[in-house]
């Protein structure tokens, strides 16, 4: 009798397991596209933080070159990166409020605009990846399926953009289901040409979540040519000054 009650209580446990679990897969199937690519995003990137990243920028036959960015981001729109490599382009800051975009040169005092698809420091990398990522604001996602990549279950989401001041007209990404994690971006544009694969692996504990450090961005127009980004330290944050992503402070910090 006691065998049978403990088989009894095993069997109870397993149930309530298995029905935890299909209940949490129906969960994750009702989530509607945008918000699974909104879990995504929180998933990898905080509100506000600052964060260090390494970029090494590959081309056929030329040497790799790195280059070193300190981002500090609030919210969605407004993010300044200060480049501390290379040396000649150290103290350099790149601005971002909303959708103006300026570099700032302490040696000449003089902010200069960028577009969203100014590539930064040779890379393959844009201003927009560096300073915005905020894919829910710039794109109507669409649910495609279901596929597994890198040996995961993962969401497959179409993203079209959703003004022209967006960098790229249309967007596959992939994110997989256990943690929201980003895996895969395919960009294109408006004619439907593959412009660049975007890559994301290596997942580590970075300031208390489970986030991709190593993001690798490859130019389909130009073989061999990538940029893979390393991200070596993340502090979240309850909130950053105003004023450091003022153009008025850049200026002054130069005696303007």
């Amino acid at each position: 009798m006691k065998h049978l009650t403990s088989w009894k209580a095993t069997a109870i446990v397993g149930l309530t397991l298995l029905l935890g679990l299909l209940t949490y897969g129906a969960a994750q199937q009702n989530l509607s596209a945008s918000e699974i690519l909104q879990k995504s995003v929180q998933a990898q990137y905080p509100d506000v933080y600052i964060s260090t990243i390494q970029f090494i920028a590959s081309k056929p036959s030329q040497p790799d070159s790195t280059s070193v960015l300190k981002i500090s981001r609030k919210g969605s729109d407004k993010a300044i990166a200060e480049i501390l490599a290379p040396e000649e382009s150290k103290g350099q800051k790149i601005l971002r409020v909303g959708e103006d975009v300026k570099i700032f040169f302490p040696d000449i005092c003089r902010l200069v605009p960028l577009t969203s698809k100014t590539t930064i420091l040779g890379t393959t990398f844009n201003s927009t990846d560096i300073l915005r990522v905020d894919l829910v604001k710039d794109y109507n996602a669409t649910l495609l399926g279901a596929e597994t990549l890198a040996g995961q279950t993962a969401y497959k989401l179409e993203l079209k953009a959703k003004n022209e001041s967006v960098a790229y007209d249309r967007v596959l990404y992939w994110i997989e289901q256990k943690n929201f994690l980003s895996l895969k971006g395919e960009f294109y544009t408006q004619s439907g040409k593959l412009l660049r694969v975007v890559t994301m692996s290596e997942p580590k504990m970075l300031s208390g979540a489970l986030r991709m450090t190593k993001i690798v961005i490859e130019d389909a127009l130009q073989a061999g040519t990538k940029t893979t980004s390393t991200i070596q330290t993340m502090e979240v944050l309850k909130d950053l000054p105003e004023e450091l992503f003022s153009e008025e402070t850049l200026l002054k910090s130069c005696g303007k």
